[in-house]
């Protein structure tokens, strides 16, 4: 008798961290690197746009890149070409990979995934790193174009926030996305929260797994000198500076802070990340401020691998979103450096950060009540002896046990034939298709749509 094969996981990110350095796709390539390390066969397979090729810097030769168009994408309904699922089925089989964990439908495209499953009859695995499948407006469950908290999913309240498509067709995607992701065999999530809105949704509590994202590095700060009475206190952000990042309540807020004497030369505001997406306005809005403040710095884009030396020198980490974040990064990197945390007291982050204990939570978007948290923290000085409840982050090879666990869980379907290689999947699959037409025939027009 022969022994079954060893597992070889395959991870499916929307992106390579090389290129792009969002929380999913770096959560993702932990898990690789953990895998690895554990002596688990896997690869990781990435999406990468077509003009960022020469960009592409590959650490092994498990790991792969799968070029696109990002102008031949739908956003409204996630689909992508139909060559991006031939390509990623027939990778998968020349890889001999035994089970899927998707990160993502970005550029892939939702249709990958039921590809994958059909084609494959591998158990799949998808790790949800925001709410874009209940959220058209880029997963942020934020209305539009008031940029208000939603609190749930309906075809009415989707409607209202894009009226263009109205209720028939925001309830054509809702149908498209649930369809394809009840046809996986699990789910992970970093955090409670966000397990709850999926399950509110509508998929199965029993399907999901609780795991936090690993941090690859997760040794010891360097040491800070101690600080003494009349060192300014400084509070840093770290992350893309976009419109849901809540950077401009914090501008607001040192406003406040500024026009308060008793608090000069007391304290120090960093912004550390690069901009993305905001409006002309903002951009003028944060030069006014840099020229305004001398105890203002933005330093720009960073290094990921400084993020460790750059929190130990802050007293504070800054996370002031305004939408529901899952689970930020930053907060397990500020852990690892040691630095309690300041954010909005909603989501993800509210279940990350206790109040009080490991940090402290603000009332979100009130740059007021954020200007009360800094200026508490500032009188405190900084508190050294709350560093002690700071929970130490995962590492990589403990995030790729958990994930062994869910993986090894995952139930296996029975395998569907192998196409003839006579017949290639040169297109979507018949119901993605119907949906697409379905919701073409319901709005005007939007961008690029798949053909």
């Amino acid at each position: 008798m022969t022994s079954a094969p060893p597992m070889r996981v395959a991870i499916v990110s929307h992106a390579h961290p090389s290129v792009s350095k969002g929380g999913a796709e770096i959560a993702a390539y932990t898990l690789f690197r953990g895998l690895q390390d554990l002596g688990v066969p896997s690869l990781f397979i990435a999406a990468v746009p077509q003009a960022a090729l020469d960009r592409v810097s590959l650490a092994s030769a498990d790991e792969h890149v799968l070029p696109y168009d990002p102008a031949q994408f739908d956003h409204v309904l996630l689909l992508g070409r139909p060559a991006m699922s031939t390509a990623l089925v027939r990778l998968l089989r020349d890889q001999n990979a035994s089970v899927i964990n998707f990160h993502h439908y970005l550029n892939f495209g939702i249709g990958a995934v039921r590809q994958v499953k059909a084609q494959t009859g591998l158990p799949v695995v998808f790790t949800l790193h925001e709410y874009l499948a209940i959220c058209a407006h880029h997963g942020q469950m934020i209305t539009r174009p008031a940029r208000n908290l939603c609190e749930a999913a309906s075809p009415e309240a989707c409607a209202a926030c894009f009226p263009e498509h109205g209720r028939e067709g925001m309830t054509t995607r809702r149908d498209l996305m649930f369809d394809v992701l009840s046809r996986c065999d699990g789910f992970v999530s970093p955090s409670r929260f966000l397990i709850d809105r999926y399950v509110a949704w509508g998929l199965p509590a029993e399907k999901f797994s609780l795991i936090e994202n690993g941090l690859i590095d997760t040794a010891p700060p360097p040491e800070r000198a101690p600080r003494s009475a009349d060192d300014p206190i400084t509070f840093a952000y770290f992350g893309q500076i976009n419109p849901f990042k809540g950077v401009d309540v914090l501008l607001n807020a040192v406003d406040s802070l500024a026009a308060r004497p008793d608090l000069a030369g007391r304290f120090r505001v960093r912004i550390h990340g690069n901009v993305i997406g905001v409006t002309p306005a903002f951009e003028q809005r944060l030069a006014r401020a840099i020229e305004t403040y001398d105890f203002l710095e933005v330093p720009g884009p960073y290094d990921n691998r400084q993020v460790r030396r750059l929190m130990s020198a802050a007293d504070y980490v800054m996370v002031p979103s305004t939408w529901w974040e899952n689970s930020p990064v930053v907060i397990q990197e500020a852990y690892a450096a040691r630095r309690p945390v300041i954010c909005s007291g909603i989501g993800g982050m509210a279940e990350k950060v206790v109040d009080g204990v490991t940090g402290h939570h603000f009332r979100v978007g009130d740059a007021k009540d954020l200007a009360r948290v800094m200026e508490g923290a500032i009188k405190e000085a900084g508190r050294p002896e709350r560093q002690a409840a700071l929970a130490r982050p995962s590492s990589h090879a403990e995030m790729a046990k958990e994930y062994l666990s869910c993986l090894n869980g995952a139930s296996t379907p029975e395998p569907s034939p192998t196409p003839s290689k006579k017949a290639p999947i040169h297109r979507q699959d018949e119901v993605s298709q119907a949906m697409n037409q379905k919701f073409k025939s319901s709005r005007r027009r939007v961008g690029n749509v798949v053909r």
